[in-house]
């Protein structure tokens, strides 16, 4: 499996905080099947999380040297998961932002509890200067709670959909668990993700029995393509239009 969403990279947001803490939630990916990750440190303009690019790479290859040291099976590339700003298309020019390992796949994040109304055009804005859009959990916005029609207006612009395991065993309220089972039985998204933070995550425990979910509301070949094949075309950069 391949995860696409996580804040695995220590002491950048309000992910892991040791190099130890990384490494044991690696090694817990690892352990539930995951064979590759997309580490996507928060990237929000005008706060503390917007890290050096620098020390970013410096903290992934130390990962992946302790990865390779204590034999733990998982391939680790280099994202940003980017709470939604005007100046978004220039910060990626600019190379301030990471693109999903280098492609032209980004991860957005818009705000849970509030509409931003100039989000649509911001959005626009991202797929016409040729970025492929992959928005963030999706079934956790009050926006889309309130009014789950509102989402066409987004995936008509060829916006992906990244979903939260966990929102599917009820983590985020039930709000959020029945507009995932609803977009999980139209097969809305494009891919699924833990979007872990920590050592002692819920996630970890929570998986097996997402996982049982999983299985009796999808058919087996598109929860194949949530989990492996549609995750590996971001990670290649291979574009893919929204149905």
């Amino acid at each position: 499996m391949i995860d696409i969403h996580s804040h695995v990279l220590y002491g950048i947001d309000d992910g892991a905080k040791t190099v130890e803490e990384s490494v044991a939630i690696l090694k817990q990916m690892a352990d539930l099947g995951f064979t590759k990750l997309l580490v996507t440190p928060h990237y929000m303009e005008n706060t503390e999380y917007v890290a050096d690019n620098k020390r970013k790479k410096e903290i992934i290859k130390e990962l992946k040297e302790k990865l390779e040291e204590e034999s733990i099976a998982l391939e680790l590339y280099l994202g940003n998961e980017v709470y939604i700003f005007e100046e978004i298309v220039e910060r990626i020019q600019s190379q301030a932002i990471f693109t999903l390992n280098q492609t032209n796949y980004i991860l957005v994040e818009l705000p849970l509890l509030e509409h931003m109304h100039a989000d649509l055009d911001i959005l626009f804005e991202l797929v016409a200067s040729g970025v492929h859009v992959v928005l963030a959990h999706p079934e956790r916005y009050v926006l889309f709670q309130k009014n789950p029609n509102l989402l066409d207006k987004y995936t008509d612009m060829g916006i992906l959909l990244q979903g939260n395991y966990e929102s599917l065993c009820g983590k985020y309220g039930k709000k959020t668990q029945a507009l995932m089972k609803q977009w999980l039985k139209e097969k809305r998204y494009f891919t699924l993700s833990s979007d872990v933070h920590k050592e002692n995550s819920s996630f970890f425990k929570n998986f097996p029995k997402v996982q049982k979910k999983l299985l009796k509301l999808v058919d087996t070949i598109y929860l194949q393509q949530l989990q492996k094949e549609n995750p590996q075309k971001i990670l290649d950069g291979v574009y893919v239009e929204n149905d």
